[in-house]
């Protein structure tokens, strides 16, 4: 009797441990602020699968890589490869997501129908991230470069900070339109008048990709995630953002 007590009591005592362990366990993802929802429901879906927290850091890719440089407590960056790929930031690992699409969202008051007609005097202003430092402020300005649009319509564009920016600016009606990515173009596509895929072929490609830091300091939990990253339940969260 004794001796199945003191079992007992030993089987209580690593169920706490480990309880407590679980608990103390964390993951640090930083996103491109144009991936907010898809990291959100990703953590989510994860979070129910572990019961791991989920930590989430987003801006545009500058203030993303700045961080994870100084900061050394996040495991994961998730954004354009080839952005990633010229920062100084040192990796352990890439996990492809999937390939980021431009969009255009016209605002409700617009009558812009065309990219065609960005030119017209009709169209007063266009919002894009900041093209030093946001993927799709960069695509934009390919686009507009390529299609032969830029010298015509410079005056009209307005620079902000990052996608959700833009997105804000779009709502609003304070702009005509503003170029932003799909996954956050599907978010708000009630809220204007008009999304517009950008032709692939005017941009350079975007991959999105999800890179663990070598300094990731929550290897378990890290290790989890890219797992988690594989399963068909986020393959299909994944494709609902439109990636």
């Amino acid at each position: 009797m004794r001796v199945i007590r003191i079992l007992s009591l030993l089987f209580i005592l690593l169920c706490s441990c480990f309880s407590t362990l679980q608990a103390a366990e964390k993951l640090t993802i930083a996103a491109g602020a144009g991936y907010r929802r898809l990291v959100e429901q990703l953590s989510t879906a994860y979070t129910a699968r572990t019961g791991v927290t989920v930590e989430q850091i987003f801006g545009n890719m500058a203030q993303v890589t700045a961080q994870a440089q100084e900061s050394g407590v996040i495991d994961f960056v998730l954004g354009d490869k080839e952005y990633l790929d010229t920062t100084s930031l040192s990796f352990s690992g890439e996990y492809i997501v999937g390939r980021g699409k431009l969009v255009a969202a016209i605002s409700k008051g617009s009558q812009l129908r065309s990219l065609d007609d960005l030119t017209q005097e009709s169209v007063a202003r266009i919002a894009i991230p900041d093209p030093e430092k946001a993927t799709f402020g960069r695509a934009a300005t390919e686009f507009f470069i390529n299609k032969g649009l830029w010298k015509q319509i410079e005056a009209k564009v307005l620079i902000v900070g990052t996608v959700p920016q833009v997105t804000a600016y779009v709502i609003s009606g304070e702009v005509d339109v503003g170029f932003i990515n799909l996954t956050e173009a599907l978010a708000i596509k009630d809220k204007v008048g008009l999304l517009i895929p950008v032709d692939e072929h005017l941009y350079t490609p975007v991959l999105i990709v999800a890179k663990r830091l070598r300094q990731s300091p929550d290897s378990q939990a890290a290790n989890a995630f890219v797992t988690f990253l594989q399963t068909e339940e986020a393959q299909d969260i994944i494709k609902k953002q439109g990636l």
